[in-house]
């Protein structure tokens, strides 16, 4: 670890751990166990703000914390006993200087925003994105959303009116950003040109009308220099991703909003999924025998759909899986026009009914931009 990450991470600890002495020591001796006496050197130099020989500096912090260390192997008031040590039985500190809690509540907003946009970091966005999923997972029925942009042509706005005025150009993007979020809403720098927006309670149609607003003002917005571009214009472009309609853990739904994000780069200046997309994907409410097999299972087992679209369908079965599990399904000739079999996972769990079966929201493995064709009867079908 060079001393730099280090640097940040003793930062993010404090950061993290606030008042608590305790946990604070503990992860600080964490953190020695594989880097060893360099992180007694970080630690106080960040704490007293003052540079510690390395040789001494482990010397010190064992000194200092071996006559408050508790049976239990637990310690507390460690940052008061290290200063009254420096002060008193060394010649380290002859003008104190311990972090105050108004300090270190200054530390804890440094360390979860960005330094240039004031947005938050990429780091904070994901620990709120993994909370997201961990509380959704918890409540059915919750959803949100998140958006990542990334400015197009960036690297030639910067190569042709220089890194200072592309600075500009990112506070500029964040103050449009953040004047099109709500309270709740968590905006932050991704990294480089890219930002990202998580939005609680948000389903895939109001994250989009919400990203395209933000694309839109992008587009109107004036930056100087922007002339100096191929296109005249700098723009902005933006992929969307919902729970559970993409995923249910943070891989899977960031990993969806950079492939809609690499998608919408091809034309730049856009957003996908496109509204008029997810409005045409709509639900035909169709009831028809699909046979069902859960990963744990060699039988597959005839159930009845309630609706169907190119992206899924929600049918009902008496077993309640975990969400996540894979499943596969079969649309077999005579019930269908055709025999089909498709793999997907499973997105959302309803209720159970008075009949005692659940209702399942079922995410196929990708569009199947012609599936309402090929298994709904035509009158139906011909409809999207």
């Amino acid at each position: 670890m060079d001393t730099v990450t280090m640097r940040e991470g003793i930062r993010q600890i404090f950061s993290d751990c606030g008042e608590d002495d305790n946990r604070l020591f503990v992860a600080i001796e964490a953190l020695a166990q594989t880097q060893g006496e360099r992180t007694y050197h970080e630690t106080l130099s960040y704490l007293f703000a003052k540079d510690f020989s390395l040789d001494r500096a482990g010397h010190y912090w064992r000194e200092a914390t071996a006559s408050i260390r508790k049976p239990d192997g637990s310690i507390h008031s460690f940052r008061a006993a290290l200063l009254d040590y420096l002060r008193h039985k060394t010649n380290e500190l002859t003008d104190p200087r311990i972090i105050e809690s108004h300090e270190l509540e200054e530390i804890r907003r440094s360390a979860i925003t960005d330094g240039l946009t004031c947005l938050y970091n990429q780091s904070y966005f994901k620990q709120q994105l993994q909370q997201a999923t961990e509380l959704a997972s918890r409540e059915p029925g919750q959803t949100f959303s998140l958006i990542l942009f990334d400015l197009d042509h960036f690297k030639q706005f910067n190569d042709r009116c220089g890194h200072l005025q592309g600075d500009q150009v990112l506070r500029q993007i964040s103050d449009i950003i953040r004047s099109r979020t709500e309270d709740l809403d968590l905006p932050a720098r991704y990294g480089g040109e890219e930002f990202a927006i998580l939005l609680p309670d948000c389903n895939l149609e109001e994250a989009i009308q919400r990203a395209e607003s933000i694309r839109n003002a992008v587009d109107d917005e004036v930056f100087t220099g922007q002339e100096r571009l191929d296109s005249n214009n700098l723009t902005l472009s933006g992929g969307v991703s919902s729970y559970p309609l993409h995923g249910t853990d943070c891989g899977e739904l960031i990993e969806a909003a950079d492939r809609h994000l690499y998608e919408a780069k091809a034309t730049r200046n856009s957003i996908l999924p496109r509204l008029d997309d997810t409005r045409t994907a709509s639900r035909h409410q169709f009831r028809n025998i699909v046979e069902l097999r859960f990963a744990d299972q060699e039988q597959y087992r005839s159930t009845l759909s309630a609706d169907i679209s190119r992206s899924g369908l929600s049918l009902k079965c008496d077993r309640s899986p975990e969400i996540g599990t894979r499943v596969e399904l079969r649309f077999c000739y005579p019930f269908w026009p055709q025999n089909l079999e498709v793999a997907g996972t499973v997105r959302h769990i309803g209720g159970t009914s008075t009949a005692g079966a659940f209702r399942l929201g079922i995410q196929f493995d990708r569009p199947l931009d012609d599936f309402c064709h090929l298994l709904l009867p035509e009158s139906i079908g011909s409809q999207d």
